[in-house]
């Protein structure tokens, strides 16, 4: 099981030191680019999916519950934004604090969930994201049903 977890991680870490080379960053700074900003801009921007789809979604203004669905949908989408402010105020530059905080907090959710910071970085920067990412477009796309 370790390998399993080792290998993807090892993948993730020459991803991005490859783009940070790309970019002229270190892997510190380009780890938190990455992985913070973009991946979180990434959530915000699909978190508002739903919310976007509510507005121009014709079929919900003749069934009444447009406003509904257009209030819950803002609720949702400020909910990644908030999130996303919050995480940046936390992760502050610069960047090897950033880093570092990052490093700890992932390295203490892994002695909450007993398994590696590997294991922790893999569930939260690729599968969390991942199914995070899908449940935004599925959340859309029911907005049109």
């Amino acid at each position: 099981m370790k390998y399993l977890i080792s290998i993807p991680f090892a993948l993730c870490v020459l991803f991005l030191q490859l783009l940070g080379k790309c970019f002229g960053l270190t892997y510190k700074q380009i780890s938190v680019v990455f992985n913070l900003w973009i991946q979180g801009g990434m959530l915000v921007l699909s978190g508002c999916l739903p919310f976007v789809q509510s507005l121009v979604c014709p079929s919900l203004a003749h069934e009444g519950i447009w406003w509904v669905v257009m209030l819950s949908a803002l609720c949702y989408a400020f909910m990644y934004l908030t999130g996303f402010v919050l995480m940046l105020r936390h992760y502050r530059l610069p960047f090897n604090r950033a880093f570092d905080r990052c490093v700890s907090d992932l390295q203490h959710i892994a002695s909450i969930w007993h398994c590696s910071y590997y294991a922790v970085n893999i569930i939260i920067f690729v599968i969390l994201f991942l199914l995070l990412i899908g449940f935004n477009i599925l959340l859309a796309w029911l907005v049109t049903q």
